[in-house]
């Protein structure tokens, strides 16, 4: 009977695995469903964008400009985030 109560354990925790591969598959199902639905949002604003001439025309010329001015670059970026930031940001009155 020794085999018996060494099999316990080990039952016991191939179970356990067993439950936590369920979890992790469940966890992983459900970001994906959210990575979709954040793609959907950001295919539908990209075919907004492509339809306005004025956004092509404004990306086009902010490529030139980064261009031109690469060295600033990374300062030109900073300051993007940032005000990306404070516009994101819910107003706090």
């Amino acid at each position: 009977m020794p085999e018996k109560r060494r099999l316990t354990p080990l039952a016991e925790r191939r179970r356990l695995l067993v439950l936590e591969a369920d979890l992790q598959r469940g966890i992983i199902c459900l970001e994906r469903e959210k990575l979709r639905a954040q793609f959907a949002g950001l295919q539908s604003m990209r075919m907004r964008a492509f339809k306005s001439p004025l956004l092509i025309a404004g990306g086009a010329m902010a490529g030139l400009f980064a261009a031109r001015h690469k060295h600033k670059l990374a300062r030109w970026i900073l300051t993007a985030m940032t005000v990306i930031g404070w516009l994101q940001r819910p107003n706090r009155t």
